[in-house]
């Protein structure tokens, strides 16, 4: 996208573009895993591993009803268990499983590839700025009146028109 183009594209839709392109070359990274759109679930818990469930929502910013329905995948796919703590039946535990540690690896990789390939050129200074003004900007915007949308965790369904002679 050109430069004055990006300029008339509220910072909301950037962020969507980016985002949106962001996953598609980690889910053609990732692909042969099989874990849908769970990317960020897993790198989580890579570094949060045996967390509270709600942890998770929380971090992430999903909402209860839909991790239940992550979880329940990743729990059918054989990448975590979910254990009840015994002094609150209310809080669930979430911990990778042996196959879950090992897929989390590549998750992890991956993640570190594309950012690696992505800030290249970058100063260190200029990314720790992004990453900081993200931080602070999302800060704003957790505290600032809004609905609670409610995102679907589908399958990812590539476009007709394929994108893998690019990679």
């Amino acid at each position: 996208m050109e430069q004055s183009v990006i300029n008339t594209i509220p910072v909301g839709t950037q962020a969507l573009i980016f985002s949106k392109r962001y996953y598609g070359v980690l889910t053609r990274l990732l692909e042969d895993l099989e874990i849908e759109r769970y990317f960020s679930v897993l790198y989580f818990l890579h570094y949060n591993n045996n967390c509270c469930q709600q942890q998770v929502c929380n971090s992430l910013s999903v909402d209860k009803t839909a991790m239940v329905k992550v979880m329940d995948y990743l729990i059918k796919a054989g990448y975590v268990t979910r254990s009840v703590n015994p002094k609150d039946r209310r809080e669930h535990y979430i911990t990778l499983t042996r196959k879950g540690k090992l897929r989390t690896k590549e998750v992890v990789k991956s993640f570190e590839k594309i950012d690696k390939q992505m800030f290249s050129g970058v100063s260190k200074k200029d990314k720790e700025t992004f990453i900081s003004i993200m931080g602070q900007l999302s800060e704003k915007l957790e505290n600032m009146p809004s609905h609670n949308l409610f995102f679907e965790y589908n399958k990812t369904q590539e476009k007709k028109k394929s994108n893998r002679s690019r990679t």
